[in-house]
């Protein structure tokens, strides 16, 4: 770790002092979060912390591998295990509440997708604001996807997974919290030795507070940096779009836009943080009636005022880039990225070099597919492009068709004596013209033949379009068979 090369400060706290202290706050929440609802190991002293974070939803497989990964690594980092936390990444905007399941008609074989809900529809809002609108339609998701996906997988990890989702919203009353809380229970039962903690508890503390502050307390260059390293990195990328992989942060008079978020119970939705000073002082505002004051934003003290006003009615959450700037700055010793996230972080690391001097800490990026059963896919892709080979023979080369259809000689003796004195190019006119009338008087004969040709055709590219859909990696993992997916990540893990 380089953490010993850097002389940071955030709101007056060195970063020796700031990563102790926040990380040993850290073990704690972690350990009581996680052990309300499954048994947990209590962390070595001393122990590096390796570290990966995801949204609380029904991922894809791949998303799931940084979690045995995540274990992995901290069996092997070095001679005493490494302590391994998952972030609940809730300050995140909602991405739904439904999973696609594919679907398999029984008079047509035909592959299609539907939709299965585990909650009624919302708004976008926060992950830690999901609150449940229809405990009936959660409760009863575990078996009607089972038996949406039952002629596919007859006996997908749902079934596991939902007797501790059930257990867990009488805990938390949240959809997304439920969610992860029954896959880390889950996750218990296969052997995973691992910890989580919502992000949303993380900045409740003083010490994301005094990180926050050591941003904001330089907000004009912080944006300056920012905003220059995203246009490079649109450049590089050759990205057109102005959001993508976020939006530029903007002034408005005398407010400069952070890189935060600001929601509440009564109001969740996020808005941007604004910052201005004002003397001595700082506010911060989502400019919609929501604002605190900090009358001494440099002094070590303003750390732990900021963070006394989050509560219900002030949430102060870091934008994507920030959060890993802390998780890997602060909080951890090796970040665990998956493929998407270690492109974004190009740019956190170009930003954090900048703002804050530093050479960022390295990460490790992982990646799996792991895909639902399937026909074999060689054998349906050769088999379109064969009968469509036959089809395309069965009109310009019916003579290849011989031996399957009686075909007239007169004909097939026409064809190969013109096929045996073609003329000089620019004489050629009449030549074609007769060859292509004796292809179709000879095609029309192989009627039947092209008939069944082209039912079998029809029948091949459903196939292979049902094959298509079942070869997506985006289906959610609960789809699976739970041994199988366990096996396909050990397997990959021991490679």
């Amino acid at each position: 770790m380089r953490s010993h090369q850097w002389s940071v400060q955030f709101a007056g706290i060195s970063i020796e002092e700031l990563r102790t202290a926040a990380r040993s706050e850290m073990l704690q929440h972690a350990l009581r979060y996680s052990g309300a609802y499954r048994d947990v190991d209590s962390p070595i002293d001393g122990a590096p912390i390796v570290m990966a974070g995801h949204q609380p939803s029904l991922f894809h497989p791949g998303v799931w591998f940084k979690n045995f990964a995540l274990d992995h690594v901290a069996g092997i980092s070095s001679s005493r295990r490494a302590t391994a936390i998952n972030l609940v990444i809730d300050n995140d905007v909602t991405a739904g509440s439904s999973v696609r399941v594919p679907r398999v008609n029984a008079d047509t074989n035909e592959v299609s997708t539907t939709v299965v809900p585990f909650d009624t529809a919302g708004t976008r809002v926060p992950y830690e604001q999901n609150r449940i609108r229809d405990r009936s339609v959660f409760e009863s998701f575990g078996a009607r996807l089972k038996t949406a996906i039952a002629p596919i997988v007859p006996n997908p990890l749902v079934e596991q997974l939902w007797n501790h989702a059930k257990a867990a919203v009488n805990r938390c009353e949240n959809a997304s919290c439920s969610l992860a809380q029954a896959r880390h229970a889950l996750e218990a039962t296969i052997g995973l030795r691992t910890l989580e903690l919502p992000l949303s508890v993380l900045c409740r503390s003083e010490f994301f507070a005094a990180f926050a502050l050591a941003v904001m307390n330089d907000l004009p260059r912080f944006r300056e940096i920012h905003n220059r390293s995203l246009l490079q990195y649109r450049m590089e990328h050759r990205i057109r779009s102005n959001a993508h992989p976020v939006p530029e942060l903007g002034v408005k008079d005398e407010w400069v836009e952070a890189p935060l978020w600001i929601y509440s119970d009564e109001s969740p939705y996020r808005r941007p943080a604004w910052v201005r000073r004002t003397g001595g002082g700082l506010e911060i505002s989502d400019l919609a009636g929501r604002s605190v004051h900090l009358s001494k934003p440099d002094h070590r003290t303003a750390a732990g005022e900021l963070a006394s006003y989050n509560g219900p009615n002030w949430k102060l959450r870091p934008r994507a880039l920030l959060t890993t700037m802390y998780a890997r700055m602060i909080l951890s010793d090796l970040f665990i990225h998956g493929i998407g996230g270690a492109k974004y972080d190009q740019l956190g690391d170009q930003i954090a070099n900048l703002f804050f001097a530093i050479t960022p800490p390295e990460i490790m990026v992982v990646s799996a597919t792991v895909l639902l059963p399937t026909r074999c896919l060689t054998s349906v892709d050769s088999s379109v492009e064969e009968l469509k080979r036959q089809w395309r023979d069965s009109e310009f080369a019916p003579e290849r068709f011989v031996d399957q259809v009686a075909l007239s000689k007169g004909l097939l003796s026409r064809k190969r004596d013109l096929l045996a004195s073609i003329p000089e190019p620019g004489n050629r006119k009449t030549w074609h013209d007769e060859l292509t009338k004796l292809n179709r008087e000879l095609s029309l004969e192989l009627a039947d033949l092209r008939a069944s040709l082209a039912a079998q055709l029809v029948t091949a590219r459903q196939v292979a379009t049902g094959d298509a859909i079942l070869r997506s990696r985006e289906f959610s993992f609960c789809l699976f068979e739970l041994e199988q997916i366990v096996a396909s990540f050990r397997s990959m893990l021991r490679e």
